[in-house]
């Protein structure tokens, strides 16, 4: 029963360390039908869940031994920090990319329903990003998890959490466009933090919440301004 509590308590961990998993999750799948929005949560999650097994078959013991590989300009990198580096970069590059795009296309009511997206693109995309995010959460629960069977157990419950929670922070980011400034902003922020954890450094935690203020302030100043074009059209 003891252990059973642990692995819980991991699982909720690993819950909280994939928020930037399910941010990225629905705002993926926002220009989805509803019907399709469910299956590429289930689906998503399915394919998220093999490539952690995966991934952490394949490279676990060199994650967790973490031994230099090479010395650049001063900089030891090592396993988890060459994939903390290239996870950063590769998450700066497409959240920058996602929040011009949305800042820049023709603006169009929150209530219309969106064009349908390629689901199986969108299903790629979120097969490698997704992959990427879960870096961290597979460092961390490698590292505590004894063996592969309790690490298989806590990434389920992480993943059946965020199952019963995904679909409605879909719709909301559906219904309320406005929120893509905010999910954007938080993944960039991510992105660089990750970048900088790849070249031991730490991102300020002051700094970090303060543009996550700005972010809610610009996110609001966004949807009003949605509001009142709407209501003199």
């Amino acid at each position: 029963m003891v252990q059973l509590l642990i692995l819980l308590k991991q699982g909720i961990l690993s819950t909280l360390l994939d928020v930037d998993n399910a941010v990225y999750m629905t705002s993926r799948i926002k220009n989805l039908s509803f019907k399709k929005q469910k299956q590429a949560i289930i689906w998503g999650l399915l394919i998220e869940f093999i490539g952690r097994i995966a991934l952490i078959s394949f490279l676990g013991s060199l994650l967790r031994e973490n031994k230099v590989l090479f010395t650049l300009v001063g900089v030891k990198f090592t396993p988890d920090s060459i994939s903390l580096f290239i996870a950063g970069a590769f998450l700066l590059y497409k959240s920058i990319g996602d929040l011009h795009e949305f800042l820049t296309k023709q603006e169009q009511p929150d209530q219309l329903q969106p064009l349908e997206a390629s689901f199986w693109q969108i299903m790629g995309e979120m097969a490698i990003v997704n992959l990427i995010l879960s870096i961290d959460a597979i460092i961390v629960i490698s590292a505590r998890a004894s063996d592969l069977s309790s690490i298989i157990f806590i990434f389920a419950i992480s993943a059946i959490i965020r199952l019963f929670s995904l679909e409605k922070l879909a719709q909301f980011i559906q219904k309320y466009s406005s929120i893509n400034i905010f999910i954007s902003i938080f993944m960039i922020l991510v992105g660089l933090e990750l970048f900088l954890q790849g070249l031991w450094f730490q991102f300020p935690e002051e700094l970090f919440n303060a543009v996550m203020v700005l972010a809610i302030v610009l996110t609001v100043i966004d949807r009003r301004r949605r509001s009142s074009k709407a209501g003199t059209a």
